[in-house]
C-alpha cells in the first residue's frame, strides 16, 4: 500500500514543484478507483504517464504485471525506486511524455497499451493529442484531468460544449466521464474541480474521412473562431467553401459546435476531393 504522499515528500526532503503542475493525490480511496474505471485486467500492458510518488502505480500494481512507471521530475526517480520496491513487473522510466513513441511501446509491449494518468493539467491537450495521432498503440486511456477539461473532451459533436479537440477524439475514442474528484483530494489542492475520464479507442475511426490531414484541417478551421459559420471558417482552408459544404450536403450556415461527426467526415472527404481536382 502507498504511504501519504505528504510524508514521502517530507521524508526526502522534497516538495511539489509548479512548474511540473505537480498536485499529488492524498485521497486515500480514490487510486483504487481510477483503476477500477481504466478497466486494466491482469494480462494487460499499462503505460502509467506522471507516476510521482507512486500512488497510483501502487494501486496499478494491485492488478495489473506489467507496468511502465513514466515520470518527469529526475528528484522522483529514487523516490519512486524506494516506494515502489519488491513490486515485480513495474519498470520505472525517467522522461518526458511528450517525448514517447506511442507506436515504438506498444510494439516493444507486444500490444496496444492501457494508459492511465494523474495528467498535468497545461500538458493535457498535447498528451491526448499524441495519443490521437497514434490511435493503434492503445485500447483505453484513464485520465484524471481538470473537471472543465475532461467534460468538454467529452461532449460529442454537434454538442454546444464540443471542440476541436473533442472533434478529433470522437473519431477514434468513445470518451465518458467517471467521476468527479474534488479539490481537497489532492496536495496542494487545485483550484478547480477534477474529473476521471475514460478513453476507450474505438476498433476504426467512427466514419470515413479520406485523409486524417484534411479531417484535422477542417476541425481546426471550423473551431478556430467558433462562432463564425462553416462557410466563412472555411476559407482558411480552401478557395470555395461553399462548393466544398455542398459537396458535403452541409448547411453553409451552421456553426463548428452544430455539426455531427458524420458532417464533419463528409466535409473532410469533400476536402480530400477538391484538392485532388
Amino acid at each position: 500500500m502507498s504511504r501519504d504522499p505528504r510524508q514521502i515528500l517530507r521524508a526526502h526532503g522534497l516538495w511539489t514543484k509548479k512548474h511540473f503542475g505537480q498536485n499529488f493525490l492524498v485521497a486515500p480511496g480514490v487510486p483504487a478507483r481510477i483503476v477500477a474505471a481504466g478497466g486494466a485486467c491482469r494480462g494487460d500492458a499499462v503505460f502509467e504517464i506522471g507516476a510521482g510518488v507512486g500512488t497510483l502505480t501502487h494501486a496499478l500494481a494491485d492488478r495489473i504485471d506489467r507496468i511502465i512507471a513514466l515520470e518527469r521530475d529526475r528528484t522522483l526517480i529514487p523516490v519512486l525506486e524506494s516506494e515502489l520496491a519488491g513490486r515485480e513487473g513495474v519498470q520505472i522510466r525517467e522522461g518526458d511524455v511528450l517525448d514517447v513513441d506511442w507506436t515504438a511501446e506498444a510494439e516493444a509491449a507486444g500490444g496496444p497499451l492501457v494508459v492511465y494518468g494523474n495528467l498535468p493539467y497545461h500538458l493535457s491537450t498535447q498528451i491526448v493529442l499524441g495519443l490521437l495521432d497514434a490511435p493503434l498503440a492503445w485500447t483505453r486511456a484513464c485520465f484524471l484531468l481538470q473537471r472543465e477539461f475532461a467534460a468538454r473532451l467529452a461532449a460529442p459533436p454537434g454538442d454546444r460544449g464540443t471542440s476541436a479537440l473533442s472533434a478529433r477524439a470522437a473519431l477514434w475514442a468513445i470518451s465518458t466521464l467517471a467521476f468527479t474528484v474534488g479539490p481537497g483530494s489532492f496536495h496542494p489542492p487545485p483550484r478547480v474541480d477534477s474529473a476521471v475520464l475514460v478513453m476507450e479507442r474505438r476498433p476504426a475511426p467512427a466514419v470515413d474521412v479520406g485523409d486524417p490531414k484534411a479531417y484535422r484541417a477542417v476541425v481546426r478551421a471550423l473551431f478556430a473562431q467558433r462562432r463564425k459559420m462553416a462557410r466563412r471558417a472555411l476559407r482558411a482552408i480552401c478557395d470555395d467553401p461553399i462548393a466544398l459544404l455542398e459537396a458535403a450536403e452541409v448547411t453553409p450556415t451552421a456553426r463548428g459546435e452544430q455539426l455531427t461527426l458524420d458532417e464533419l467526415g463528409a466535409l473532410s472527404r469533400a476536402l480530400v476531393a477538391q484538392r485532388r481536382a
